[in-house]
């Protein structure tokens, strides 16, 4: 009867360690992914707060705007399998959105392909919150925070639009980016308004009186191809 129970519990140990339960008890908020060596941030506007995922014993699903879930089919202490990615739809239109969306589901978590494999690590940051590093099939990473980072966190570094409401004139300033940007603006409704490539030296900025009063969003690009968006209100 004791050999049974050791059996049973050296099997029930077994299972406990071969995966990390961190995994399970965060939600986890997405920082940037990289791809190709290409680091993308999340973007923050009216359709997308943050980006969320959450991997159960069984599941893993991940919410932008729309989303992807699908079973787990083999979870252990360093990676996971799943079956196959659900696409679910949303109401969702802003271009900065559906182009992130395209990078993270298509490019990083390859959503229609089969028994995709994913690699993970979970390590301590900064006071000691828990930062989940997934890699897939090919070598891209999505990283990931147990703690909501407020939107300074997500974009610090890269730049800061004043003032904000605004009447006429724009100004975008970087403490470490220089060189050429370009700039696309589009309304609410997500319909691109102009664009225009200038040169950025700490402080630029561009004249925008032309714009009826309204909720802006401003596309910023550098030299790299990295993205920022930031919001705006015209008065």
């Amino acid at each position: 009867m004791k050999t049974i129970l050791y059996i049973f519990l050296f099997n029930l140990c077994a299972v406990c360690f071969a995966q990390d339960p961190q995994l399970f008890e965060n939600t986890w908020y997405l920082q940037r992914i990289i791809i190709d060596g290409q680091d993308h941030l999340p973007p923050v506007n009216s359709e997308v707060d943050h980006v969320t995922l959450n991997i159960g014993t069984d599941f893993i699903v991940t919410i932008v705007c729309e989303s992807i879930s699908g079973p787990i089919l083999v979870i252990e202490n360093d990676f996971f399998e799943v079956e196959e990615f659900i696409f679910l739809p949303d109401n969702c239109f802003l271009p900065e959105t559906i182009a992130f969306e395209n990078i993270y589901f298509n490019d990083f978590f390859n959503f229609d392909i089969q028994n995709y494999t994913f690699n993970y690590i979970i390590e301590t940051g900064s006071n000691d919150t828990k930062v989940l590093t997934l890699t897939n099939n090919i070598g891209n990473q999505a990283i990931y925070n147990n703690q909501l980072l407020s939107n300074e966190d997500f974009h610090k570094g890269q730049f800061i639009i004043h003032p904000n409401p605004i009447k006429n004139e724009l100004f975008i300033s970087s403490n470490n980016i220089n060189g050429a940007l370009t700039l696309k603006i589009f309304n609410i409704e997500g319909k691109l308004l102009s664009t225009q490539s200038l040169e950025i030296e700490n402080q630029t900025s561009i004249d925008v009186s032309q714009l009826v009063s309204g909720i802006y969003f401003l596309n910023i690009e550098d030299e790299s191809g990295n993205t920022t968006i930031k919001k705006f209100i015209k008065q």
